[in-house]
């Protein structure tokens, strides 16, 4: 199909349903009706159209980069200089990026474009791209099937990048370097079956003679390692233990080295993310930090010294550490209960981007002055925006599971955010969403807020597999997916409906990807697994752009390594993977089940939604079906937004 003429019918397609929704329940553009209130989904949108992640920031700090959703996907850059309101940004493209992915992007002051990683239409098909700030107009750099990382050069004249080349297991990986100035492309290192360059993070030397990264060992995600290729040799050392475990997650390499022959970098090889040197000189590796918590870490400088600026992130509270990078010392630090990330440093400040489940994104600045580190807001929004945005009141909490937690011998908590609204609908009437997966984080979440609008408690638990409590429980649900990750939710959900007196069939379950895919399998759940036993009613379920069975979804996805890791070998353990599909048990669903999947997604094929559709519809279970035109993994736009929120509502008001 002809692409002007897909885009044309795409908008055509999406106002007609819009339009259809509002002529049959009387409602205005943005306005649900829901248990007899207006939700005003569109307010949402609007109040604050951006992305937090997405926010990016150039290198001296003076300018932000960031997209912002409306009628299309724009991408905005804002100068500080000139002031710190997002909504004051300035277009830079005339491109609608609600029509395809757009990936860490960043600026580069040497030649004053945007680059980014992308694709055309959705679908994933991810390759280098640049944008002139000045025309307006969009290069592809690069033509291969999946870029997994990149990164600049010292002065950003060159890109590093991994390719991947072809799919499932026989995949093979390649390094490459463009020259950004003549555009040659060099093809420097092939990966080997023992150490692939998946999914790695880069970091150039000084002299661009040699380069870190992340290698998986057999392309097993549990043993991530770092390694350095010596890019005139064409040969990879890797400078970690290859017999020890590491997680992606806790794998970074820093950038710049800290002189021309020592890289920094993080590994969780001891469990949590710790901070090691490598000096390609001597060839010697030396761990610097012996940290137990979340951690991510970049250099700033005062008087001529480079100190390490490290954030671990967690769910109580958040520390902010200045740490000498010769001995591991602290030597300043600081606890906020927000999740923080940077932006960027310069000199001896910090740019930190900040949120919580009440802050949607404030802008931070740090400054370490060789004793004392001090914050300032630099970027926040309007009182009256939050006020808008914020429906709800946040309690943390931690919920018993069924098994015992080894470190301490005494039963497994599990960390969760209740979210109670302003306003929850009358006695009788509560309604609790409980997220499947990917929950318990301390961000805003817009969905969240837009459920408790409309009056429903939000339960977004941390079940295992969740990061950000250490490697060794991000990797529990490894080769277990749909095993005791569902059992902790069914324990979250018998815990919420005693907190609150919520019977089942008014406590619904939600998730998007895997939480997509454990939504079903909560709702088809058999009784037992791993030999532990438990059940739990849910009233009714969303699915988002989840898969209904794991060995289709392996053969048939971007990132077949996915479902290996968490799955498991789809031809040794085929038996235990399709009863783990909820596609094998759908006559045990629970309630009624709302399907809602993008056209275009590539990473989790829609096929796996419109199985279950079509085996529910086959024995009379309620079940519906949204399927989005042109959208990938994930909802882009704001009229493909309105339209999945009143979906979503609509259903669960009928119920």
């Amino acid at each position: 199909m002809n692409k002007s003429f897909a885009a044309i019918l795409l908008g055509v397609l999406t106002t007609a349903l819009l339009a259809i929704s509002c002529q049959q329940t009387g409602e205005k553009d943005g306005i649900v009706k829901f248990h007899g209130m207006d939700v005003d989904v569109k307010s949402f949108l609007t109040q604050f159209p951006y992305s937090p992640y997405g926010i990016k920031m150039s290198d001296d700090a003076t300018k932000l980069f960031y997209l912002r959703s409306g009628k299309t996907n724009e991408l905005l850059m804002l100068d500080l200089s000139t002031g710190s309101d997002l909504d004051q940004g300035k277009v830079i493209s005339s491109e609608d990026f609600s029509k395809k992915t757009f990936w860490s992007h960043e600026y580069n002051e040497t030649d004053g474009r945007l680059y980014w990683i992308g694709d055309e239409r959705n679908d994933e098909i991810i390759n280098l791209y640049r944008l002139n700030i000045e025309t307006g107009e969009i290069e592809k750099l690069t033509d291969v099937p999946y870029i997994y990382g990149w990164a600049f050069n010292a002065d950003k004249t060159k890109i590093a990048y991994i390719a991947r080349l072809a799919q499932n297991e026989n995949r093979l990986d390649e390094l490459h370097i463009l020259d950004l100035q003549t555009l040659e492309d060099k093809l420097v290192y092939t990966d080997k079956p023992d150490f692939r360059m998946t999914w790695t993070d880069i970091s150039f030397s000084p002299d661009e003679k040699s380069i870190v990264l992340t290698v998986l060992k057999e392309a097993d995600r549990t043993y991530t390692n770092a390694a350095c290729i010596n890019l005139d040799k064409g040969t990879l050392k890797v400078i970690t233990d290859p017999s020890k475990e590491g997680s992606l997650d806790g794998t970074n390499m820093l950038f710049p080295w800290y002189d021309e022959n020592t890289a920094y970098f993080t590994s969780d090889q001891t469990g949590y993310p710790n901070i090691y040197s490598y000096n390609r000189k001597s060839g010697k590796t030396t761990r610097i930090t012996t940290n137990e918590s979340s951690l991510s870490v970049d250099w700033i400088e005062v008087d001529g010294k480079k100190y390490l600026f490290g954030i671990e992130n967690n769910p109580a509270q958040t520390k902010v550490s200045i740490i000498d990078p010769l001995n591991g010392v602290v030597i300043a630090s600081e606890n906020y209960q927000v999740t923080l990330g940077i932006k960027t440093t310069i000199d001896n400040k910090a740019y930190l981007g900040a949120g919580a489940t009440d802050i949607p994104f404030q802008l931070w600045v740090m400054t370490f002055d060789g004793t004392n580190l001090t914050k300032e807001i630099v970027v926040d929004l309007p009182q009256e925006k939050k006020e808008k945005m914020i429906a709800s009141t946040t309690e943390r909490v931690t919920i018993p599971t069924f098994d015992i937690d080894p470190k301490t011998g005494e039963t497994r908590q599990l960390h969760a955010y209740i979210l109670t609204p302003e306003n929850p609908l009358p006695e009788g009437k509560e309604i609790v969403m409980i997220q499947s997966f990917y929950g318990g984080g301390n961000y805003y979440d817009i969905e969240h807020q837009i459920f408790n609008e409309a009056g429903m408690y939000v339960l977004s638990p941390s079940p295992r597999g969740t990061s950000g409590f250490g490697r060794d429980f991000a990797a529990l649900n490894d080769r277990d997916l749909g095993g005791n990750e569902i059992i902790d939710i069914i324990y979250c959900a018998q815990y919420i409906s005693d907190k609150l007196g919520v019977p089942a069939e008014r406590i619904g379950v939600f998730g998007m990807s895997h939480g997509g895919y454990a939504t079903m399998r909560l709702m088809t759940f058999p009784g037992e697994v791993n030999g532990n036993k438990a059940s739990f009613p849910f009233g009714f379920g969303v699915s988002v752009a989840g898969f209904s069975d794991i060995i289709y979804e392996h053969n048939h996805s971007n990132i077949p390594d996915w479902t290996y890791l968490e799955a498991g070998d789809p031809d040794k353990d085929r038996d235990k993977l399709i009863d783990r599909s909820p596609i094998t048990h759908y006559e045990k669903i629970t309630g009624p089940l709302l399907l809602i999947h993008g056209n275009h997604d590539d990473r989790v094929n829609i096929e796996g939604s419109r199985m279950m559709y079509n085996a529910l519809k086959g024995i009379d279970k309620p079940v519906e079906f949204l399927e989005l035109d042109g959208q990938g993994h994930g909802v882009k736009g704001i009229d493909n937004n309105i339209l999945y929120y009143r979906t979503i509502l609509h259903f669960i008001d009928k119920l």
